[in-house]
């Protein structure tokens, strides 16, 4: 222990203390080595910061990219500059470093190996990260597929159909300049196709819960491809609808055919159709078709009971839509009105679209398929089955509209009889033009429930329960009655309706037949036959004209519609046995078409101007007026007028056509006339 200084006295300091004996004597201070070991530490820091800065850049970039949404890719060349030059910067230093630690041959060999270790341990992170950032931003962002809709997990519930989105894929591949040819889409994983498309989008039918791996091949136009997979979990199932998406006032098939074994294992299904906790419909069968009346979301229900006794309550909420909204106009006809009948059951099917058509494929629901506008089949089973048609344009839209057929057992109403007119004999009612038929159906048979289809009746009043039907054209039509019972049993009844031409008949012959204000036309009767009587005169009388004016004139007569407008001209003929007959046609006059159009024999000058002005590109009618108004007050009602401008200036000319009720005016013609 070295002993503390003694304490001076009286400002005598003591003399220092001897140095005990083993202990070193401190060395002196070298200058050169402290700025040394400044300038060491201050490279290090130097160095350091850069090099840690450049650690945290390439972290954050490889947190970032590859980016699938692309917001990220503009900082692609930046980190590829940087990467690239810090490659070469820590290059250069470690060639510097080891140059110096080979050249100093005076520092012993072992320091020298453990200084180029230090060196290279610094130095090869550096070099690591400039070889991998680039090539790891600028992978290929990872491809997958969106599910589009259902959005929600929670309805997740078969059967569904479920739309799967590439659009993020096509996205992806465009920024890195590929172009995708076509999706192959394998919706259950089991290596088979289940759709081809060249659009991104693409729709999948599941009708059971379980997990399902939806595989995605994209083919580029370069013949590269793209494999992506998608695990789909279906958590449960309920009752099918078909069409998934049902429409206000039209028939809906609901199916518990996949949630039951086999179909004799039911007993029977009791369906609650608007939530109200009231059982609609008892059945046994797997399949029921029912209309919603009311708009909007809708809980249905059913509970199943097995012949084990075992029961299950479904329930869904289903919406029921106004309308399909579709891409483009389809119009969906078929006949009979009503898909519903005993097998076999055969109908026409038809669509009509004004857009430019590819082809049109139709599937019957029962594994038959077809193409073409105008279709027939004949459903040979019993059973309920939706007719899709898909129209597929030119443009790439596809319109899918679907009707349900149903085939029931044959109903048998063997006391089937009519009250009404006229009479029903054999199936047949016979009459007169026009023949109105007014019949009603009558069965001691509870609780069927009756319409009617009058597909080629001149006008149709009631379909429900009593037929109201009018057929005003000779020949032979077809009615049809249709009966229901609680049990699904139907009957088409049909029953022909012969119509017989008039024993008298007044006929108005028309030339022309229509056209534009002002109309002349000539109406001619002398074609009419009346049977046993001879015809005395006629009696001709046209709406345009005042209530009650009457012309007795002959068989012919000319008359002019000055106005355009709907107008029901009648014909009376009377007989020399005081009879008259009568009969009414209808003639259409519309409105002239005009179409004022003007030019000029020059368009600027100096004062005074004359110009003449033309209408000869105008579209006209018969009685065309002109009115010209040259905008300097004075006008014309020539065709082609000549004026002269008196004063310098700047003129709107304008050209008014006039044709009964039309009027035309021309687009403005501006002259500039120069002082």
């Amino acid at each position: 222990m070295i002993p503390s200084p003694p304490t001076p006295i009286d400002g005598i300091a003591a003399p220092p203390p001897a140095p005990v004996p083993g202990t070193p004597s401190p060395k002196p201070q070298d200058p050169a080595a402290a700025t040394r070991r400044f300038l060491r530490r201050f490279i290090i820091v130097l160095v350091a910061v850069p090099y840690v800065t450049y650690a945290l850049w390439s972290a954050y970039l490889l947190m970032v990219l590859p980016d699938p949404t692309g917001v990220y890719d503009r900082l692609i060349p930046a980190g590829t500059m940087v990467a690239v030059s810090c490659a070469v910067l820590l290059v250069s230093i470690g060639l510097f470093v080891f140059l110096r630690i080979g050249a100093a041959e005076a520092v012993p060999l072992p320091r020298r190996r453990l200084a180029a270790i230090k060196a290279a341990a610094v130095l090869l992170p550096g070099l690591l990260m400039s070889g991998v950032v680039p090539l790891a931003i600028r992978r290929e962002p990872a491809l997958s597929i969106v599910v589009a809709a259902p959005a929600r997990e929670e309805e997740m519930v078969a059967p569904l159909s479920v739309t799967f989105s590439a659009q993020s894929i096509v996205d992806i591949l465009a920024r890195r300049q590929l172009s995708a040819e076509k999706f192959v889409w394998d919706f259950e994983g089991d290596g088979k196709l289940n759709a081809e498309t060249t659009d991104p989008d693409v729709t999948a039918y599941y009708d059971k819960q379980g997990q399902f791996t939806v595989a995605l091949t994209v083919f580029l136009k370069d013949g590269a491809t793209r494999s992506i997979s998608k695990v789909l979990t279906i958590t449960r199932a309920v009752f099918s609808v078909d069409p998934v998406q049902p429409i206000l006032d039209e028939p809906v098939r609901l199916s518990i055919a996949h949630l039951v074994a086999k179909k004799e294992d039911l007993e029977q299904a009791e369906w609650d159709f608007d939530g109200n906790g009231a059982i609609d419909l008892t059945t046994k069968e797997v399949d029921v078709v029912h209309t919603f009346f009311a708009e909007g979301p809708t809980d249905v229900s059913v509970k199943v009971t097995l012949n084990t006794k075992a029961q299950q309550t479904y329930k869904r909420t289903i919406d029921v839509l106004r309308s399909l909204p579709l891409p483009f106009p389809v119009e969906f006809s078929a006949e009979p009105e009503h898909l519903i009948g005993p097998a076999p059951f055969g109908a026409v099917f038809r669509v009509q679209t004004d857009e430019p058509v590819r082809v049109i494929l139709w599937t019957f629901g029962d594994g038959a398929e077809a193409r073409g506008d105008r279709v027939g089949h004949t459903f040979a089973q019993r059973g309920v089955f939706p007719v899709t048609a898909e129209v597929r344009s030119e443009a790439g839209p596809v319109a899918k509209i679907t009707k349900v057929v149903r085939v029931t057992d044959d109903l048998f109403l063997s006391d089937l009889t009519f009250s009404g007119s006229p009479d029903v004999r054999n199936n047949k009612v016979s009459g007169e033009v026009p023949v109105i038929v007014d019949l009603k159906p009558r069965t001691t048979m509870p609780l069927v429930e009756f319409f009617w289809e009058a597909p080629e009746a001149t006008s149709v009043g009631s379909t429900k329960d009593s037929i109201q039907a009018v057929y005003r054209r000779e020949g032979v039509y077809t009615l049809w009655l249709i009966g229901q019972d609680p049990d699904g049993r139907v009957l088409r009844k049909p029953i022909t309706v012969e119509v017989l031409p008039p024993a008298s008949t007044v006929v108005i012959r028309m030339d022309p037949d229509g056209g534009t204000a002002p109309l002349p036309v000539r109406f001619d009767a002398s074609e009419t036959v009346i049977q046993n009587e001879q015809i005395s005169g006629f009696e001709w009388t046209f709406s345009d004209e005042s209530q009650g004016a009457a012309h007795q004139q002959g068989a012919q007569v000319l008359h002019t519609f000055q106005k355009p407008g709907t107008y029901e001209i009648s014909a009376k003929v009377f007989t020399t046995g005081g009879k008259e007959f009568s009969a009414t046609k209808t003639i259409v006059v519309r409105a002239p078409v005009i179409d004022s159009c003007i030019s000029a024999s020059r368009m600027e000058g100096k004062v005074p101007l004359g110009i003449q002005f033309f209408s000869d590109c105008s579209t006209l009618g018969q009685r065309t007026t002109y009115a010209w108004d040259f905008g300097d007050g004075f006008s014309s009602d020539q065709k082609n007028p000549i004026h002269d401008f008196q004063l310098a200036g700047t003129y709107t000319v304008i050209l008014t056509l006039r044709d009964g009720d039309s009027v035309s005016e021309s687009d403005p013609l501006i002259i500039t006339v120069q002082p």
